[in-house]
């Protein structure tokens, strides 16, 4: 990058310096910045040529470390032989369990689609080769406290069709302390709040 700016640069002062409109003082200025700058771009041009002469990585001694790594693998246990390709593997009957909470989201979405299909009775996603996952929580998990809430199942008939009261049983609102400011609220909510309904 060095070379090629200072080659432009040298070459627009001696365009500068020959131009016809250019007085001496400015010609000889051009000329010095010309000779300048082409100087620098020869020393540029040795250093690259320098650092083009050096080898890429700096030569290691690496003792007897290929004899004792050779060794290594020598004395390591040979891997099982794969099973032939089109045969059916002893493993792909197996199956693997899969925490729920250590799978990425791609996994979670493929499995509940899995589900969906097989509840509503349509053709299942293609099998991957390998074991079987099944997915569960761990034995802890924070998901196994939780308690299905009755209410849940009911329709609800729409909140602006109930009253308050009929809302707070409905969601389960059971907060008791004060409501907010009174200047706050509107006329209506001010009524509620002094009857005890808010």
């Amino acid at each position: 990058m060095t070379v090629i700016a200072t080659h432009a640069g040298a070459v627009d002062a001696c365009r500068l310096a020959f131009a016809p409109d250019a007085s001496a003082v400015q010609a000889l200025r051009q000329r010095a910045n010309a000779t300048a700058l082409a100087r620098v771009m020869a020393g540029a041009v040795r250093s690259l040529k320098q650092l083009r002469l050096q080898p890429a990585v700096p030569a290691r001694d690496w003792g007897g470390a290929a004899a004792v790594l050779a060794a290594a693998l020598r004395e390591a246990p040979a891997r099982p032989a794969e099973a032939a390709r089109g045969g059916k593997a002893a493993a792909e009957s197996a199956e693997i369990i899969r925490w729920i909470d250590e799978i990425d989201d791609a996994e979670m979405n493929e499995e509940i689609e899995r589900l969906r299909r097989e509840a509503a009775g349509e053709p299942a996603l293609p099998v991957k080769p390998g074991p079987r996952r099944i997915y569960k929580y761990k034995p802890d998990d924070y998901a196994r406290t939780w308690v299905p809430d009755e209410r849940a199942a009911r329709k609800c008939p729409g909140w602006a069709n109930m009253t308050k009261p009929e809302r707070r049983e409905f969601f389960g609102y059971t907060y008791t302390g004060p409501v907010a400011p009174l200047e706050m609220l509107t006329p209506a909510s001010r009524a509620a709040a002094a009857t005890g309904e808010e």
